[in-house]
């Protein structure tokens, strides 16, 4: 295991760091897991990462990544409480690290507490290689990921709170095709990509691509924002 204090310092040190531009196609890959078969499970996915702390929290609360990192967190680990309890307020302050919670027994309401309290990320600790992967990618480009369910969740509060004030929005599909607008409802309402394969009898790569062209067109980046668009939610 390699020593905490070759990467990270004191909690007392750190504050809100900001990250420069071009470190952040630099990013450390930090693991803190107790599980080898987990750490063994993300090291296959993710490559060898560049710190692993296999320990309790209270042993990492006195410190945390000060180089531009990916912090994956196992929140099985002991000591794991909340995102409120230490070390966690501030290492979310910290601009330079993005954090992954990674639970073993995900559920839709922890994950809405990770990403509350600021997390990039909130995934199955055991997802598949290429899940993984496209977190990684995701959080590092500086977005965040919030999971299929709790994503079909959240569209499907915007469509109750769109149906709720009854208000028609037209003027959001402008430059969009008849076929790309029709698609853009049904993902704006929580449809799946198949729900929407099947209702409009094209494959599911076609309705990607009728996604992809609309969030181009309409220059937005997930079906979060579609559905604020399309339900005049802003």
């Amino acid at each position: 295991m390699s020593r905490l204090s070759t990467l990270l310092p004191s909690a007392s040190e750190v504050g809100s760091i900001p990250v420069a531009a071009e470190l952040l196609d630099r990013r450390d890959t930090v693991l803190l897991t107790h599980d080898k078969g987990l750490q063994a499970h993300w090291t296959r996915a993710l490559g060898k990462p560049n710190l692993t702390a296999t320990a309790q929290i209270v042993d990492f609360s006195h410190w945390m990544p000060v180089r531009p990192s990916i912090l994956w967190v196992d929140m099985s680990i002991p000591g794991f409480s909340t995102w409120q309890a230490e070390p966690w307020p501030v290492a979310l302050k910290n601009e330079s690290v993005r954090i992954v919670a990674a639970s073993s027994n995900p559920n839709d309401a922890q994950a809405m507490a990770a990403l509350d309290a600021g997390c990039a990320a909130y995934v199955h600790a055991y997802s598949d290689a290429g899940t993984l992967k496209q977190v990684r990618d995701v959080v590092h480009a500086g977005q965040v990921w919030i999971g299929r369910s709790l994503m079909q969740r959240l569209l499907h509060g915007v469509s109750q709170l769109a149906n709720a004030h009854a208000v028609q929005h037209h003027d959001w599909s402008e430059g969009l095709t008849p076929r790309e607008v029709e698609v853009a409802k049904l993902a704006a309402g929580g449809a799946s990509n198949q729900a929407i394969a099947s209702q409009c009898h094209i494959s599911e790569r076609t309705v990607k691509a009728h996604l992809s062209a609309a969030f181009s067109t309409l220059n937005i980046a997930d079906r979060l924002q579609l559905a604020l668009r399309v339900h005049g939610i802003h």
